[in-house]
């Protein structure tokens, strides 16, 4: 797993550049595909994304910070929304404060840990 706090740290992720530029577009839609605005905002009201890889499973995660197992536990049990980025993954988001911080996780749909399959069941299908 992976923890993103910065939006042009998705580069770094290794994903194809198809599903890149998907996951990108998605996060900066709201603020007009303003990139450095979508990223002014995630500083200011303290936005993160986890990024579940492939080779994760629940045991992995197991292992992980208790504050982001919390973390996950909050976007899997409270999601805002559930998109399909492309065939292949998925986008959750669940707010945790008044301003509207929040916490994405992104998957790949075909992760077996517990997490991403409750996950799907709120993909509309």
């Amino acid at each position: 797993m992976k923890l993103i706090k910065k939006i042009h740290d998705i580069a770094r992720l290794g994903l194809a550049p198809d599903i890149e530029q998907a996951l990108i577009h998605h996060l900066i839609e709201p603020f007009d595909f303003y990139i450095e605005s979508a990223q002014d905002v995630w500083n200011e009201i303290n936005t993160t994304l986890y990024y579940i890889e492939p080779s994760d499973s629940d045991e992995s995660l197991s292992m992980e910070d208790e504050a982001d197992q919390s973390m996950l536990r909050f976007v899997k049990n409270y999601p805002e929304f559930v998109d399909a980025i492309s065939d292949s993954y998925l986008l959750a988001l669940a707010i945790f404060n008044s301003d509207g911080g929040g916490c994405y996780v992104f998957a790949p749909k075909s992760s077996q840990t517990h997490i991403v399959n409750e996950l799907k069941t709120h993909l509309d299908n």
